[in-house]
């Protein structure tokens, strides 16, 4: 019975210096207050800090979305001018319009422009997805043909890019 009391009384000694030990930092001395209120000032930073790379990673799938957008509309500006592969009838000038819509007032003046220029042939207009198209046969190249709209309604637009055969401008707007 003695080494009953005496284990006891043992344990209970124990419990009261384990329970004294978790009450102090790691140097072994007493938490304080403002020890506690530190504490939770760190895990509240470690919870933004979580909160901050959720969002960063949010952010950059937002960013790969956009590039394949882009990516996608390239795709489809550059399909109006034809794989590349084949070759455009001698003199045949394409000028892509993007964005723009088909009773644009500026596109149809443009290409009234365009018909009434000395030595063009079969000019046509095509419009997709707020995309024009026209093409013509000018024997001149694109530069030459674009120099011989006037001022006033190639202000409407701007360049974008200008090849031999081929215009891409883009309503200044």
């Amino acid at each position: 019975m003695k080494t009953t009391k005496a284990l006891f009384a043992l344990i209970f000694v124990f419990l009261l210096n384990a329970n004294h030990l978790l009450a102090q930092d790691s140097n072994g001395q007493p938490e304080t207050t403002k020890e506690k209120s530190s504490i939770k000032e760190v895990d509240k930073i470690n919870q933004a800090s979580g909160e901050i790379n959720e969002t960063s990673a949010n952010t950059a799938e937002a960013v790969k979305g956009t590039v394949s957008n882009t990516k996608e509309t390239l795709k489809e500006l550059g399909s109006l001018f034809g794989s590349g592969k084949e070759k455009a009838a001698k003199g045949v000038i394409n000028i892509g319009i993007q964005p723009i819509t088909y009773d644009d007032p500026n596109l149809n003046a443009l290409y009234e422009q365009i018909t009434e220029i000395r030595g063009v042939k079969n000019p046509n207009k095509n419009f997709r997805d707020n995309s024009v198209t026209i093409t013509a046969e000018y024997k001149d190249g694109a530069d030459a043909l674009w120099q011989n709209v006037t001022t006033e309604v190639r202000a409407a637009f701007k360049m974008v890019q200008m090849g031999n055969d081929m215009i891409v401008v883009q309503p200044a707007d």
